[in-house]
């Protein structure tokens, strides 16, 4: 899990650091969930705000046309299987698209963080990531990848709109050269010539990059927002790692 402090009367985003979790998210019982608030300091403070962007696999997207309010679970269900325990089916409108996005909430989670924190939001980081693109990116043509731990989110925005959106599971550094090659040939875009843009936490150096940077020859991390302010501590780390962190509170 990582997270980040903001101040808005600054506009500066004073902290962001990873906290470790023993299992997955999903897995967590509510013996787990007080212990993780107990073991971590940040916790105990009081925030005006608390945004908690929740990354899972039980996500789709349904086009408006096909969107029905109070389906959720059912259009989750029909593309996934979902694991056992108590859920809400919260959705989310992608600008520049005629989508929603729905995914699955534990209600775990949400019982927890009401515990420790007042006025508590939910959003998904693919949503947070791609609504940021639509609004703030000014480029004639964006392709970018972002790593969500062992996954994969591709895009493509044109003049704003957005054209393409996947997510591929990875393993290697060839599922990742594939996948990119792929879409990029699928919307007829040249590794020779387009631009591609990474984010996530994946480092410069990391071999996934090096290989990927063998066959796409314009590959790039992508700069955080210079709409925010940031602490010296935070303005250290790579630019492109937490950019979803920024984007959602754009």
């Amino acid at each position: 899990m990582s997270f980040s402090v903001f101040h808005e009367q600054d506009n500066r985003v004073l902290h962001t650091d990873i906290l470790e979790f023993e299992k997955e998210l999903i897995d967590f019982t509510k013996q787990d969930f007080n212990r993780f608030f107990k073991a971590h300091s940040i916790f105990g403070y009081s925030f005006e705000k608390t945004l908690c962007l929740v990354d899972t696999k039980y996500a789709t997207l349904v086009p408006n046309d096909l969107f029905t309010t109070g389906e959720n679970e059912e259009f989750l269900r029909f593309v996934h299987d979902l694991p056992s325990g108590n859920f809400t089916f919260p959705n989310e409108a992608i600008l520049s698209t005629d989508y929603q996005l729905i995914y699955a909430l534990p209600k775990l989670l949400q019982e927890s963080l009401s515990k420790h924190f007042i006025n508590v939001h939910y959003s998904i980081s693919q949503v947070s990531l791609l609504n940021y693109f639509s609004k703030f990116t000014q480029l004639d043509e964006f392709f970018g990848v972002h790593f969500n731990g062992d996954e994969l989110f591709v895009f493509c925005y044109k003049e704003s709109h957005l054209q393409f959106y996947n997510s591929f599971p990875y393993i290697s550094s060839e599922d990742i050269v594939y996948n990119v090659l792929n879409v990029l040939n699928e919307l007829g875009l040249s590794n020779e010539r387009c631009v591609v843009y990474y984010t996530g936490m994946m480092p410069e150096d990391s071999a996934h990059i090096e290989l990927l940077n063998q066959y796409v020859k314009f590959l790039k991390p992508l700069e955080r927002t210079n709409k925010l302010n940031y602490s010296t501590s935070v303005a250290a780390t790579p630019s492109h790692y937490f950019i979803h962190h920024y984007a959602s509170i754009l």
